[in-house]
């Protein structure tokens, strides 16, 4: 009969291992609470509010419902669903340099990091967990699965996550307020009271989780060590790499084509958002249409599967107060939700199972787009 340690190592649901024996996740965990209770509470509870709406609180006629299904322009919702996966390259190569940062340190010359295509698959893993499972568990994968894959402990994969996701409200918060400035002084929704209060509502929730952020940071930066006393010594290194992987990204000259890709892939789920209310045949102007794409992305961070029931009430009530009818505004939701959730949860399961089913150490072998620590990467490739 093997040992322990055999039996560990040739466990499908074994742990990834880091280099320095900290504290390990690993894939068992994160099947187990795919059909966990709390996941089944959260999408019967959102099925519940759709119901509500569908009830209470719209105008809603099915014969509409299914007439504009039929009128749909397949060719401009197939564009429509591009772009959206296209954002996930543009994420693919900012992540990369974002762990490049953070492994770039004095005898780390010697180790790779994933190339772009297999950090958007990990991506696409991570926000498909996300969508069916409570409390956002698909970022903690993602910082596993790169510390299964570099020298990084879970702390320094999971800063890099905690880095994007500092970058995305900053990238937010300056949408949201072009976005309002367009709407009110180009597109003529001045006159919208409603809107006007939706757009402020917007700007005031991003700001306060930039300021959040912002707070997290500057302590970090000036209490990093005493932080690292109180926390217990099996633990200390991990918050030792969380906290470098993020301080290390938020300066230098890379954090600026961090930020051109970050704004890139929202660029893409705005696309994704104002083709398919054209492929609805709907007079959409693109302010509005950055609008809902942004509040898309803000009520879905809430640790629920998806953010499904409270993300499809914010863009039904957006579509609402710019003068979209009850049908035609439940018709977008539910066909931009099919790409930007229910697409999720079908296509992301694809790289789900596979990066279960490869182990980390079957990737040793260089990929064509891999590049060693130092070297040129794929967003400098794209320098101007």
């Amino acid at each position: 009969m093997p040992d322990s340690d055999n039996s560990r190592s040739t466990d499908d649901d074994s742990v990834a291992q880091t280099n320095n024996g900290g504290e390990q996740l690993g894939l068992s965990e994160f099947r187990r609470r795919l059909v966990s209770l709390p996941t089944l509470a959260g999408l019967l509870l959102g099925l519940l509010i759709l119901a509500l709406l569908l009830q209470r609180f719209l105008d809603f006629e099915w014969d509409e419902f299914a007439s504009n299904l039929s009128l749909l322009n397949l060719r401009l919702y197939a564009f429509a669903a591009l772009c959206y996966y296209l954002s996930f390259w543009f994420r693919g190569i900012r992540w990369q340099s974002i762990a490049r940062t953070a492994i770039s340190k004095p005898g780390a010359t010697d180790h790779r990091i994933p190339g772009v295509i297999t950090l958007a698959g990990l991506i696409l893993a991570g926000w498909f967990l996300n969508s069916v499972m409570f409390l956002r568990l698909g970022d903690a994968y993602r910082g596993w699965a790169l510390a299964a894959r570099t020298r990084l402990n879970f702390g320094g994969g999971f800063g890099t996550v905690f880095v994007e996701r500092i970058q995305d409200m900053g990238i937010v918060l300056v949408l949201v307020v072009i976005a309002g400035v367009w709407a009110l002084m180009v597109d003529g929704f001045a006159a919208s009271g409603p809107l006007v209060d939706a757009a402020v509502g917007i700007a005031v929730v991003a700001s306060a989780l930039v300021g959040i952020l912002v707070v997290l940071l500057v302590t970090m930066g000036t209490l990093g060590e005493r932080i690292a006393r109180l926390v217990p010594g099996r633990f200390q290194s991990h918050y030792l790499e969380f906290q470098s992987a993020t301080l290390e990204n938020v300066k230098g000259p890379r954090v600026i084509w961090q930020f051109l890709f970050g704004v890139l892939g929202w660029i893409c789920e705005v696309a994704r958002f104002y083709f398919v209310a054209q492929a609805l045949g709907l007079d959409m102007a693109l302010s509005i249409a950055m609008f809902a794409a942004l509040a898309n992305a803000i009520l879905s961070t809430a640790p629920i599967p998806g953010g499904f029931g409270l993300v499809e009430t914010g863009l039904i009530g957006i579509l609402l107060l710019t003068g979209v009818s009850d049908t035609d505004a439940f018709t977008l939701t539910v066909l931009d939700r099919a790409i930007s959730w229910v697409g999720i949860v079908v296509l992301g399961s694809i790289p789900f199972v596979y990066f279960a089913v490869k182990r980390p150490d079957a990737e040793e072998a260089a990929q064509p787009n891999e590049v060693p620590v130092g070297e040129t990467g794929d967003e400098e490739k794209w320098r101007p």
